[in-house]
């Protein structure tokens, strides 16, 4: 293939891309018609022949529809297979973490129904840090240089020279909230712990003991806390790493929560808590487990549970466990972190905000 050719061949390929884009972005239905081509020329600033080429094999393959001296029409708005824009996630995957994992599919499997290519650049550097410089990421660099992504997603949080290339650059980015130091424009799940409170004060439960993984929010929960409960937050206010873990491997919590469990278990009856807030699938699966094996010797001790789940990693069966259970949909999640991107991408949307997504609360008696 000569050079000529190549270089129409990948001028007819971005021409696609942009009108796959159009069609998307203005939300066209079948029998929509197309501006002429003569304003997608000047609007995608290609020459008529790429945007010949384009549309003919758009309409080829189904998704347009030529009608002599008519114009160009939508004949099917189902664009899938075809790509319109690429979309750079960052991530990096704690291999004993599912909901790293669920997420990543998610995102990949949204942005896929979003007629968006995924490229995923996966975290290479082994020691866990703050704040992730770019340079951790294989190619992720040169792929904004070369204008080869127009957004990105991030599960990470970046440092500030990275934040100066990505907007010297004009690149469009969405955080999730386990970017925990990103600001900008992010997606995180809504602030539950409030709720708590509220679901214990109603069963006239009065002292409530959370069991909070603690980094990076350790501040954070023990002010809520504090603001909602009188209890000495020594006590009853436990976090399980406060610190962050640099090193890839599963997380030594079983250990500290037993011995917290067993403490709780032996004190006096009146201060003992009468309700556990685990916001943590992992958390609340060792501590119930545990619990349980108490009570099978003889342990006179059968608190509450309020406790969050994520709806695609069953580790704990709806209805299993007695209480408040707060179902976190990591499927919404991602679908609301690609609609936001494509929102700033489009102009939809220009002013930072975060977009909280609310749980739904299941109660088993």
């Amino acid at each position: 293939m000569s050079m000529k050719k190549k270089n129409q061949g990948e001028k007819t390929e971005f021409a696609k891309q942009l009108i796959v884009c159009l069609m998307r972005d203005l939300n066209m239905k079948a029998g929509d018609k197309l501006p002429s081509q003569n304003e997608l020329r000047l609007q995608f600033n290609v020459g008529a022949t790429t945007i010949q080429r384009a549309i003919d094999t758009l309409a080829k393959s189904g998704i347009l529809e030529i009608r002599p001296h008519k114009g160009v029409f939508v004949k099917n708005q189902d664009t899938d297979g075809f790509i319109a824009r690429q979309i750079g996630l960052v991530s990096m995957w704690r291999t004993f973490q599912p909901a790293s994992a669920s997420m990543m599919q998610c995102l990949q499997l949204q942005l896929h129904q979003n007629a968006c290519q995924c490229k995923l650049f996966m975290r290479n550097f082994p020691e866990m840090t703050l704040t992730d410089s770019l340079s951790y990421f294989d190619g992720l660099k040169r792929c904004i240089e070369q204008k080869e992504i127009q957004g990105l997603i991030t599960t990470v949080s970046l440092d500030y020279e990275a934040w100066d290339f990505l907007n010297k650059h004009k690149i469009p980015v969405v955080s999730l909230d386990s970017a925990t130091f990103n600001k900008g424009f992010k997606v995180c799940d809504s602030d539950y712990l409030a709720d708590f409170f509220v679901m214990a004060a109603k069963r006239n439960l009065k002292r409530p003991a959370l069991l909070h993984c603690g980094f990076p929010v350790t501040d954070k929960i023990r002010d809520t806390f504090m603001e909602n409960c009188p209890l000495d937050p020594e006590i009853y206010c436990c976090f399980l790493q406060t610190d962050i873990q640099v090193e890839d491997k599963p997380f030594e919590w079983t250990e500290k929560l037993i011995t917290v469990l067993h403490g709780f278990s032996i004190m006096p009856a009146n201060k003992r808590p009468d309700v556990l807030f685990i916001p943590d699938d992992i958390i609340m699966n060792i501590a119930h487990r545990e619990i349980v094996k108490m009570q099978l010797n003889g342990v006179d001790w059968h608190p509450h549970f309020i406790y969050s789940v994520s709806k695609q990693i069953p580790i704990i069966p709806k209805g299993l466990i007695a209480g408040e259970r707060f179902e976190y949909d990591i499927m919404k999640k991602a679908e609301t972190a690609v609609k936001l991107l494509l929102d700033v991408i489009c102009g939809r949307k220009n002013e930072a905000e975060t977009i909280y997504i609310h749980p739904e609360i299941q109660i088993t008696p």
